[in-house]
Parts: structure tokens; C-alpha cells; sequence
């Protein structure tokens, strides 16, 4: 996956969670959903201008449909995206660190998600 695209994915992710956060009748849900769209908000930026301070200025960013599905199956998928974007990445530290911090805020998410009612 090309970084213009993993950002849009990434932003497109968070639409689709705060939608959920909105939506959701949990409180719990609702507390982890508005912590992730948050933080994720912040990394997804972050990871951007690091790869464009390393690669060149980002000019067109493609269109991605938003995630469908129910919260944790979205995250479960975007924890394979961030798997194939760590391969791509992997010449940067700085880049791969981000990747973490985004695969410790989905994991723990999960985790939110799945056992806190």
C-alpha cells in the first residue's frame, strides 16, 4: 500500500469509528471508540509529515470507501493493513515507530471493544 493511500484508509477509519462512537449504545464503546478516532487522528497526521519530510510532499491523496462492519472487525482489519504498511516502511525507524503507536492504540482498542461492556 502506497503512504497516500494508507493515510486515506486512515482517516477513512476514523470517519467510520466516530460514526460508530456516535451511534453505539455502550458506554464503554463509546468512551474507546472516541479515544481511538482521537489518537489515531494524531498519528495518522504524524506518520504523514514524517514520510513526507523523508520522501517528498504528498500532492493527491486517492478516494477509499469507508469501513463497513461492526467496530472491532474494522480494527481487526486495520491491523493487517498497518502488518503490510511495516513492510513497506521498513528502511525508516521514525516511520516504524509511529506504525507501532498505531498498532498499540488498535490493539488495545480491541481489547476495549471485546471485553469492556
Amino acid at each position: 500500500m502506497s503512504c497516500p493511500h494508507f493515510i486515506a484508509h486512515s482517516m477513512a477509519l476514523r470517519t467510520a469509528t466516530h460514526l460508530a462512537h456516535l451511534s453505539t449504545k455502550s458506554y464503554a464503546h463509546h468512551e474507546a471508540l472516541g479515544h481511538f478516532y482521537d489518537d489515531l487522528l494524531d498519528l495518522a497526521d504524524k506518520y504523514a509529515e514524517i514520510y513526507m519530510g523523508l520522501e517528498g510532499h504528498i500532492t493527491k491523496f486517492p478516494d477509499v470507501d469507508l469501513p463497513q462492519g461492526i467496530p472491532v472487525d474494522m480494527l481487526e482489519d486495520y491491523l493487517e493493513v498497518l502488518k503490510e504498511e511495516t513492510q513497506e516502511d521498513h528502511d525508516s525507524q521514525a516511520l516504524l515507530n509511529v506504525l507501532a503507536e498505531l498498532e498499540e492504540l488498535t490493539a488495545r482498542t480491541i481489547y476495549k471493544l471485546k471485553f469492556l461492556k
